[in-house]
């Protein structure tokens, strides 16, 4: 192979990235030379599994779960956050645990009355619409965090607030409202280290409902938006509005999107095994309208909900993916036209697990409830469905991929940290991959070209390179290096210099 021109060299030389001893996720080309790799697909991939851990069967619960829930994992214990519709319609907020984030049980938190007794698992505050997180950044009798709307429709009360705990039983919350808009959906928020402000992701209307975001040092103290804009009184005069433009919409259905869809939740999660890496799973919400869909639809405001799946390399700017995550339909025998994902992942070993709400009714349902006693109970006495597990792998999201006849995989020159060169990847059947590594001149470095490498035939989260002369690429730190990987029949998931004795 001929070295490359001068110039070509020096205009490579300014393309480096630095990426330390980072995890570097394949979600967009930050670090992928687009020019030198060929015959390799960028995948969406869908949960490995889906199994349902939580069924409403409480008084609390004898309508189901309301479309919202949320996970934080504290010492070892699975919280799940969640809402539920007992047989009157009226609304509960519960805790549920678990140590292994597959069997969960009820604590008995003796917190709040349900018909005479407090042997429940009912939260002692009144908050459905609600995010609960674990703050890096709050004091430590403060971390955990909830986020909620409450005072409905009162235009001097209602907004949305913030409590918080030391045990994620026990609420003390801010009097002040920090939002005062109803956002009509749960929330989402990031706390990040570097501009040390929170991102809060709320549902919008501009002009159908969106995800917008504000941002803000002090989550304790009234966020910022521009009292300039009109407000939108979608429930009436005299009513609270909800937010609009008052604070920058960040995803919004488009032209690829089916008519009549509209971004019910936002499900931001800053992703916590890689830097500058942020996913949402906003539930996309097909509602029921016009000549196709009105012999279904029960209401104005019917629907169903799929899961969608979103990167971010700021949690500002997204690419959101129209292929649903998970997708309303079958999931353990039961047809679920509500599937909404909820904030949070658990990890265990090479596994992560998201958790979601599966519904059997439609959006427009709980409504018809309100009036119709009848329909009410004739739904008290049909399966309607629960919280499911969504389990995928490790940095398992998105793959670059190779079909059996193979491809290869370049780098932009990278400046790493480390002694070793991991791999998250899954070769399938007679799949196969080979790593070289390569100097500014595009030329393998001595020892280390595809051919010097061990033949992989592996599915591991963290697979350690070797070469003929081992796995040593301690020499190279600091130089400018192209990864090069060649796959047959395979994903590549992740990269990583690592530091091993």
């Amino acid at each position: 192979m001929h070295s490359l021109p001068p110039a070509f060299a020096a205009a490579l030389k300014t393309q480096e990235i630095t990426i330390g001893s980072d995890r570097q996720l394949f979600i967009d080309d930050r670090i992928v030379d687009t020019n030198l790799t060929k015959d390799i697909i960028r995948t969406q991939n869908p949960p490995e599994s889906i199994r349902k851990v939580l069924t409403p069967d409480q008084p609390w619960e004898a309508l189901g779960f309301i479309f919202y829930c949320c996970v934080v994992e504290d010492g070892g214990v699975v919280k799940l956050y969640h809402g539920s519709y007992d047989a009157e319609k009226k609304k509960h907020f519960s805790l549920a645990t678990s140590s292994d984030g597959i069997h969960f049980e009820r604590p008995k938190l003796d917190a709040k009355i349900f018909q005479g007794s407090k042997d429940n698992n009912i939260l002692p505050v009144e908050a459905v619409e609600a995010f609960v997180f674990l703050d890096p950044h709050a004091p430590k009798d403060q971390r955990y965090r909830l986020i909620y709307t409450k005072g409905w429709l009162d235009p001097a009360k209602a907004g949305v607030f913030v409590a918080s705990s030391n045990d994620g039983v026990h609420w003390a919350s801010v009097p002040e409202r920090l939002f005062p808009f109803v956002p009509d959906s749960q929330p989402s928020a990031t706390w990040d280290e570097h501009s040390q402000q929170y991102s809060i992701y709320l549902r919008a209307w501009n002009p159908v409902r969106t995800v917008a975001r504000v941002a803000t040092g002090d989550l304790l103290a009234p966020w910022p938006y521009d009292a300039s804009v009109p407000p939108n009184l979608v429930w009436g005069n005299g009513k609270i509005p909800v937010p609009s433009r008052e604070i920058p919409t960040v995803m919004a259905a488009d032209e690829k999107d089916a008519e009549h869809v509209d971004l019910y939740t936002s499900v931001v999660t800053k992703y916590p095994f890689a830097p500058d890496v942020y996913f949402a799973f906003p539930a996309a919400f097909q509602l029921w309208k016009g000549d196709a869909w009105k012999a279904r639809a029960c209401n104005t405001a019917d629907g169903t909900f799929d899961v969608q799946f979103a990167t971010s390399r700021d949690g500002i700017a997204w690419n959101r993916s129209h292929q649903p995550y998970i997708g309303a339909g079958f999931h353990e025998g039961l047809d679920l036209r509500i599937v909404s994902m909820g904030p949070g992942m658990v990890r265990r070993g090479r596994l992560l697990y998201q958790y979601f709400v599966g519904d059997t009714f439609t959006h427009g349902r709980p409504v018809v409830w309100d009036k119709d006693l009848v329909n009410r109970a004739e739904w008290l006495k049909k399966d309607r469905g629960g919280i499911y597990c969504a389990t995928q792998r490790v940095d398992g999201f998105v793959s670059m991929d190779a079909a059996t006849t193979g491809g290869v995989l370049t780098t932009r020159p990278l400046l790493f940290k480390g002694n070793r060169l991991c791999l998250n990847l899954h070769t399938a059947g007679s799949g196969s991959a080979r790593v070289a590594l390569l100097g500014t001149d595009g030329k393998p470095l001595p020892g280390f070209s595809a051919d010097d490498c061990e033949l992989i035939s592996a599915d591991a989260i963290d697979h350690e390179v070797r070469w003929k002369s081992g796995a040593d690429v301690g020499a190279l730190a600091g130089q400018s290096v192209r990864v090069q990987v060649t796959l047959r029949n395979a994903k590549l998931y992740a990269l990583q210099f690592t530091t091993t004795p």
